[in-house]
């Protein structure tokens, strides 16, 4: 937990809540992606990629867990006549044909509201990149495609009486509200008309023989299982960073992490908006 460094999560779409997640740590302004792959929206959706393999007669759906219906997403594609300067209601929206991912995204959200909260260059590699990154150690700030939480985190009390404060939460509200609003039908049914971009940004991360959405099942089901705790966490500064003083909590990995920073309230109300996410992307039982 640095005391001056950078933040985000989220996700986007139904990736708000893999979003808001990431959102709650660093601080600091983002920075541009420059070394990813530049994906092109294509004009209408198109089928999951074939992947490479060794043995082209095998099936590829064989070793997909969790495949996006894009014909399904197609059915619940309709016009908007909102602009984005006048955002839709966050329930019930209906899913655009025409607009870009970003454009709709920034249509349900409220233009206002995206332009605050959200780093609207490169926002699909941004997710996958993130979304990919959770389970591990540590992503560069850089990389999130949410802006950073302001202030620093708050603490009480020194040396080995050092807490996490039990009202830091209050810091993530922003973040922890647009999650609660989101439409997450609409989010997946976005998610799945545009798949194809989230899988070519996946596959261009050196994921030959990846499958997206497989990734980001087995994500949340990560985050899912991270430990409810309820009174306010210890921490040690062995440096400029805080840290936490169970080695078993400091062990675990990013977003694990950053879903205990948050408090025990806003974890709550993310993992109950995880579940119903994976509800609506996932084939398979976790």
């Amino acid at each position: 937990m640095k005391t001056g460094g950078n933040s985000k999560w989220s996700m986007l779409l139904m990736f708000a809540a893999l979003a808001v997640i990431g959102a709650v740590y660093f601080r600091g302004l983002q920075q541009p992606i420059t070394g990813l792959h530049d994906i092109q929206l294509p004009s209408r959706p198109t089928p999951p990629l074939a992947r490479p393999d060794d043995n082209p007669t095998r099936p590829v759906e064989a070793a997909v867990s969790n495949p996006i219906d894009q014909t399904q997403a197609g059915r619940l594609q309709t016009a908007v006549t909102a602009t984005s300067e006048s955002p839709q209601p966050l329930e019930g929206m209906a899913v655009p044909v025409q607009e870009s991912f970003e454009s709709a995204l920034r249509t349900a959200v409220g233009a206002e509201r995206f332009s605050q909260l959200f780093v609207s260059d490169d926002l699909i590699n941004r997710i996958v990149v993130t979304v990919d990154n959770l389970s591990q150690e540590k992503l560069p700030p850089k990389f999130w495609p949410l802006r950073p939480v302001g202030g620093l985190p708050l603490v009480t009390g020194e040396g080995s009486a050092m807490r996490l404060a039990a009202d830091t939460g209050a810091r993530y509200h922003a973040y922890v509200e647009l999650l609660q609003q989101l439409d997450l039908k609409f989010l997946a049914a976005l998610y799945g008309r545009d798949y194809e971009r989230f899988q070519q940004a996946y596959l261009a991360l050196g994921n030959p023989n990846g499958y997206f959405n497989d990734r980001l099942v087995d994500v949340i089901d990560h985050l899912l299982v991270t430990p409810d705790v309820d009174t306010p966490l210890a921490l040690i500064q062995p440096t400029v960073i805080y840290k936490f003083a169970d080695e078993g909590l400091e062990a675990r990995s990013m977003g694990q992490k950053l879903l205990l920073r948050v408090g025990p309230a806003n974890a709550g109300i993310i993992k109950a908006r995880l579940r119903e996410l994976r509800r609506l992307v996932a084939r398979a039982t976790p």
